[in-house]
C-alpha cells in the first residue's frame, strides 16, 4: 500500500488551518506611503534626488538612522512613525535589492 492511500477507498479532506500567510510584507504599505513617491515602488524612481534603493549599501542600521533622521531632501520619519514602523519600513526596503 502507497504511503498516504486510504485502503477503505474514501478521500479524505486535506487538513484545515486557521493561519492564513500574510499578503504583504508589514512594511509595504507604510513604504508605498511614505517612500514610493520620491524612490519608487521598485526603489529606482530617484525623485528630487532619491537614491536607488536597489543600489544602495547601506546596512538595516544606516537604513534606520536615515529614515529616523532623514537626511538631505529626505525628511525625518521620527515624528510620523513609531519606532516599530521604521523597522518594519526599513526591513521592507532591503527585500528591493
Amino acid at each position: 500500500m502507497l504511503a498516504g492511500c486510504n485502503s477503505a477507498g474514501s478521500e479524505t479532506a486535506p487538513p484545515t488551518t486557521t493561519e492564513t500567510a500574510p499578503t504583504e510584507l508589514p512594511g509595504k504599505a507604510l513604504y508605498t506611503q511614505n517612500c514610493a513617491i520620491c524612490h519608487g515602488a521598485n526603489g529606482k524612481l530617484g525623485v528630487n534626488g532619491a537614491h536607488d534603493l536597489t543600489k544602495s549599501n547601506l546596512n538595516q542600521m544606516g537604513r534606520t538612522y536615515i529614515v529616523t533622521n532623514g537626511l538631505g531632501k529626505m525628511p525625518s520619519f521620527k515624528d510620523q512613525l513609531t519606532p516599530e514602523q521604521i523597522q518594519e519600513v526599513v526591513a521592507y526596503s532591503l527585500t528591493l535589492r
